[in-house]
């Protein structure tokens, strides 16, 4: 469109592809302007390139300048008008011209002819122009002499890209190799490459030494070399592996196998390789492969596989059951006991991947057993008490039973572990020291403090009836009961700690803790309790702490007022007298300041407050005789480091009190404040510098690619505006022959964090398709953003011209296949000939030699009219390719 493409972003971006604006002076352009000005007969002569705000002089023959503002740009008319030639022949004449600088003021430029540097994709870049100081004409061959260099000028810059694209793979190429060697080096694996026509072998650094060879040697190690050096027990496992990968066809061959080395000893390693080549008649020729050192794998597997053995016979050894189920109460695994147990309830054993629970017992049972373990994979480890009672052989047992979490290496929850054990001796043998202590109950129920006794897993053996008064249960309630679940959950660990020490043999006294009362109200308790080791009993007595408690509390909030206010406060609290000397100076200096309030007494507070602050301050003090309190603005004042730090102060005037007697001064430190508007700031400009100003375009999209978010830059890679994305689906703007490629590369996103796109076409604002590369971050569990961070970058130059490439190579090919073809035929012909003549021993008479050599020349200059013809045809091809 006329009028608006000086600012085209494509037009802008194929110019910057050329990579050519602010360059130095070269010969060649020099030369194509001195060759315009004398075809055109000019004094002035340059190649032109205008952006988006002024033009350059890539070559400036007759004129002493670089370039000049787009406002006194004659080349620029060529590019908002979309023609191919512009001829000003009187300069003070034409309207659009005659008020330029250039025309008005030195070099009084008179002519202007300019014809357009078009790029292949139709992008007009500027001009080659000429220039005259006086009026002047152009005839038709002058014209199409300018529009001809202007095509070479072109020519020269898509070049210069061709060249510059060339040495970037270069060394993008090289860049990769050195990464792969890296790569290898620090894997530690050894690379391989056997010869099987001569039985040689080729090995890098690491193979090497995991072989335990030297360069020097490495001539010697034929394949009956190898097989000498593997362990005996091993070399037929090796033989018969090989002897299947030398077979045609073969897939890849993987062995381990131990080597001898020099010291004697043997080292485990694994060997992988394939034929990669073969004779015609399917005959091996070359193998490629790797090698690995696995001794110390194979090591720890063998010591691991010791140990899991060793494990395994003590866990099975036990009379106590010990089973583990999954998520689905499925068993995963159970010792002998368990297993036993099960065959001899239903008949036979469970199996791995069975549940475990059986038809042989109530359904009362199996109910109770399924609470277990969903209030393990709720609450995690517990456990639980269990008397059971067989009718039949009427007799009573006890069991203890532990449940825990099973998890995996890489920490999820996978199961549950279950261990159970027998305590019916020791549960019988405690019931009998209860009952010989039940006399001892009438008297414990008439204390007004707690009496009780807990066995060593912590359950409340027996208690006296003052746990009514205290925490509101009857004794029959918490018999039986773990002491734990009654402790306030913060004092749990403290509480724990406390019994390790009483079951230690120390005597604990006045140990305080927290128990949670029947209503859920907090009881604080003081206790004394001792370990009988005989009994294996905790024998505690506790009082209700609660008056006491209150007391401190009283005290402590009392003393915490006073601390958090004056010795403890964020803010120092002074005292100045009318000269502003202090003459109090809180502890909280020590904190802010680095100095204590000994070094402030009896010193000037204007002494170490900035100079330039100085004045505003004093004025603001000098107002404290006429007001009750004055505030003072933000200031710099000096701690003991001499760094200066920002202070708010409130100046409240307590003269008058005689406890104070004095200026009470509450300074507040705001550097942090001051330093954190600094960094929002810069973040801020950051942000701006990053996104909004960047040459992508960042763009947020939900689940079902709606845009929520496209960056400012949208409107110049796109020439869609941020507010037109905004609702939209992406996919809408996707070519229909990338729609399913980019569709898939989008829903990996949702369980991946980020995926990378190949370049696709995206439809542009003006209606035409750009090529995009893109990268997918997926930030939908980020508050800030709860979406997929999509970047995208405009690659369409760089895919049209690899295309281009591939194109032009392909019609290389072509022609180098059929012109081969055409040469052998009169190559042939001349060998035959020349053999001829080498074996004719006499038997042609000099009338048949002269015809041979006839014939042998014949062929030549055959041979050399086709040579001519392929040059020509391949440079035509590229002719044809570089003017597409």
């Amino acid at each position: 469109m006329k009028g608006s493409t000086i600012l085209d972003t494509n037009r802008l971006e194929t110019l910057m592809s050329y990579d050519v604006m602010d360059t130095h002076p070269e010969a060649i352009y020099d030369e194509i302007t001195s060759l315009a000005a004398s075809i055109c007969n000019t004094p002035t002569s340059l190649i032109s390139l205008v952006d988006d705000k002024r033009q350059f002089f890539k070559s400036h023959f007759g004129l002493d300048i670089n370039g000049t503002p787009l406002e006194d740009s004659f080349c620029k008319h060529v590019i908002t008008d979309d023609i191919d030639i512009l001829v000003v022949e009187d300069t003070h004449k034409d309207k659009r011209f005659r008020n330029y600088n250039l025309v008005k003021n030195d070099p009084n430029v008179g002519f202007y002819a300019g014809a357009s540097l078009t790029a292949e994709n139709g992008q007009r870049l500027g001009t080659i122009c000429v220039l005259d100081y006086e009026p002047k004409q152009l005839n038709d061959a002058q014209i199409n002499g300018l529009q001809t260099l202007a095509k070479q000028v072109v020519q020269l810059f898509e070049l210069r890209k061709s060249k510059k694209v060339e040495e970037d793979q270069k060394l993008d190429l090289e860049q990769k190799g050195k990464l792969l060697d890296n790569i290898v080096n620090a894997t530690g694996i050894g690379i391989w490459e056997r010869n099987l026509i001569d039985d040689s072998i080729t090995l890098n650094e690491q193979a090497l030494n995991i072989y335990g060879l030297n360069k020097a040697n490495l001539s010697e190690f034929k394949t009956d070399t190898w097989f000498n050096l593997i362990h005996k027990d091993d070399l037929e496992e090796v033989k018969k592996k090989m002897l299947a990968c030398l077979s045609y066809p073969s897939n890849d061959c993987t062995v381990q196998y131990r080597m001898l080395q020099k010291g004697g000893e043997y080292k485990w390693i694994q060997d992988q390789g394939k034929v990669l080549q073969w004779s015609n008649d399917k005959k091996p020729q070359l193998m490629y492969g790797t090698v690995q050192d696995i001794t110390d794998k194979k090591n720890y597997t063998a010591e691991l596989q010791r140990v899991k053995n060793n494990q395994e016979a003590m866990i099975n050894s036990t009379k106590d059951l010990m089973w583990c189920v999954d998520l689905e109460f499925r068993l995963i695994t159970a010792n002998t006991a368990y297993h036993q147990l099960v065959k001899k309830i239903q008949g036979k054993p469970f199996e791995e991947g069975e549940l475990v629970f059986s038809d042989h017992v109530s359904m009362e049972v199996t109910t109770k057993w399924k609470g277990y373990y969903n209030r393990a994979l709720t609450s995690g480890a517990f456990s639980v008490k269990q008397k059971i009672q067989d009718p039949q052989k009427f007799w009573t047992t006890y069991g203890l039973t532990s449940f825990d979490l099973l998890y995996n290496k890489e920490g999820d929850k996978i199961g549950i572990t279950c261990f159970s054990k027998d305590i019916t001796s020791e549960v019988l043998s405690q019931q009998v020291l209860i009952s010989a202590k039940e006399e001892m109950q009438k008297i414990m129920d008439t204390s007004l403090d707690i009496i009780c006794t807990l066995d060593e897993e912590g359950y409340f053996l027996s208690v006296n009836k003052a746990c009514k008064q205290i925490w509101g249960y009857f004794p029959k309630d918490i018999i039986g009961t773990k002491y734990l679940e009654l402790v306030y959950k913060e004092d749990i660990k403290s509480t724990e700690d406390s019994a390790e020490s009483v079951l230690s043999g120390q005597k604990v006294v006045n140990f305080e803790n927290r128990y949670i009362h029947k209503n859920r109200t907090i009881v604080p308790m003081l206790w004394s309790s001792f370990w009988d080791e005989k009994d294996r009993v905790y024998y505690c007595i506790a009082r209700d702490n609660t008056e006491k408690k209150k007391a401190e509390l009283l005290l402590k909030n009392s003393e915490r007022r006073f601390k958090t206010l004056v010795q403890e406060s964020s803010d120092i609290i002074s005292i100045l007298d009318l000269e502003a000397n202090f003459t109090y100076v809180s502890p909280s200096s020590f904190k802010i300041l680095g100095a204590t309030p000994e070094d402030y007494v009896g010193t000037n507070a204007f002494d170490y407050i900035h100079p330039n602050d100085i004045a505003r301050v004093k004025e603001k003090f000098n107002y404290i005789l006429q007001n009750e309190s004055v505030e003072i603005d933000s200031f710099r004042f000096r701690d003991i480091n001499g760094e200066w730090k920002w202070f708010e102060n409130v100046i409240t005037n307590q003269l008058t009190e005689p406890s104070i007697n004095g200026l009470v001064v509450t300074t507040r430190d705001i550097t942090a404040k001051k330093k954190a508007e600094q960094q929002l700031e810069n973040s801020e400009r950051r942000y701006k510098t990053l996104v909004q100003e960047g040459s992508d375009m960042i763009c947020i999209v939900d689940e079902k690619a709606i845009f929520s978010y496209a960056s400012p830059t949208s409107t110049k890679i796109l020439e869609i505006t941020p507010e037109e994305f905004v609702g939209s689906n992406a996919f809408d703007y996707v070519h229909p022959d990338d729609y399913d490629t980019v569709y898939n590369e989008f829903l990996k996103v949702l369980n991946i964090p980020q995926v990378n796109i190949k370049p696709f076409r995206f439809k542009h604002g003006a209606g035409h398709w750009v090529w995009l590369e893109t990268a997918i971050t997926n930030k939908l569990d980020e508050p800030t953003i709860k979406g997929i961070v999509v970047n995208s970058k405009d690659v369409t130059t760089k895919v049209q011209h690899l295309n281009a490439i591939e194109e032009q190579n392909a019609q290389l090919k072509k022609i180098a296949w059929t012109q081969s073809h055409i040469v052998r035929a009169p190559v042939a012909r001349l060998m035959g000939l020349i053999n001829l003549l080498t074996d004719d021993k006499g038997k042609l008479n000099v009338e048949e030699k002269e015809q041979v050599l006839s014939f042998i020349l014949t062929s030549a200059n055959e041979i050399d009219h086709i040579i001519k013809d392929i040059v020509e045809n391949t440079i035509n091809v590229i002719d044809i390719e570089e003017n597409k």
